[in-house]
């Protein structure tokens, strides 16, 4: 590892990485820090066939560029691209925050790209091998399972319950049913399951079949049970939603107080 002074606009930053996420806070402090005493941490790079690829720095490397830096200080390593990757997931996992999808696509693409096992992205990492599996697995949902779970719209383990699904396209109907009622832990693990076996096949009934029971879905605001067509579902905010309940339960109080004032006037005129 040798220690240079180099060009920042000679860095390449790889388009799979993982970076760790600032606040505004955070970003600004940061900021002024470097405008004042300049960056105290050499970047790490790692040369790859005579150009430098940026391993860990990001941050650092931005605000080179942006205050047009006309050198920093970087370590140097020989190495490949695979080391570049390596090296950013270890240290980027440490340095704080970062979207799981980043980790996700990093680590899919050393296993399904580089070729890479999962021991060996283990010992190269300092991941668990439990976690890199986990991850490996999420990695081949379908892009649009990926991009709700870096919106935050489910979590890792409604991601990781979602790789029991093989096919795609049910994939993906399973994920918008599972974000729409926020299935987690066991109640997840029980629908899934029950989709699994509904894909099993035909069931051949030898005897009459029953008559099904009804489908009844129940109302979120008086709790009563309807069939399906019977039950609206407009796309409602939170804001809407607790003035519809307010409204719903004051018009429940008034109507108790009206039957109760009926039912006493019945029985005083009895």
């Amino acid at each position: 590892m040798k220690l240079r002074r180099v060009d920042p606009t000679k860095i390449h930053v790889p388009e799979t990485r993982v970076t760790a996420r600032m606040d505004e806070e955070t970003t600004e402090a940061f900021r002024t820090s470097v405008e004042t005493l300049g960056i105290d941490e050499p970047i790490k790079v790692f040369a790859v066939e005579g150009e430098l690829w940026l391993s860990d720095g990001l941050h650092r490397l931005k605000e080179a560029l942006r205050l047009k830096m006309p050198l920093v200080d970087v370590t140097v390593r020989p190495g490949t691209m695979i080391d570049v990757l390596c090296n950013n997931l270890m240290s980027g996992h440490l340095r704080g925050k970062h979207p799981v999808t980043e980790m996700v696509k990093a680590i899919g693409e050393l296993y399904t790209i580089h070729k890479i096992g999962i021991e060996e992205i283990v010992k190269r990492t300092g991941l668990t091998q439990a976690y890199v599996e986990r991850l490996i697995k999420i990695s081949t949902l379908t892009p649009l399972i990926l991009a709700g779970l870096d919106e935050g719209l489910i979590g890792v383990g409604q991601a990781s319950a979602l790789t029991r699904i093989a096919d795609p396209v049910t994939q993906e109907s399973v994920y918008h049913t599972v974000k729409q009622y926020r299935f987690r832990g066991k109640e997840l693990d029980g629908f899934i399951t029950d989709v699994l076996a509904n894909q099993a096949g035909p069931v051949v009934i030898t005897g009459p079949i029953p008559p099904a029971p009804p489908v009844l879905v129940r109302c979120e605001y008086c709790g009563a049970q309807g069939r399906p067509g019977e039950i609206a579902n407009p796309n409602t905010c939170a804001a809407c939603s607790l003035s519809m309940r307010q409204s719903i339960a004051m018009a429940r109080v008034e109507l108790a107080a009206e039957a109760a004032a009926k039912k006493s006037g019945d029985g005083a005129t009895g």
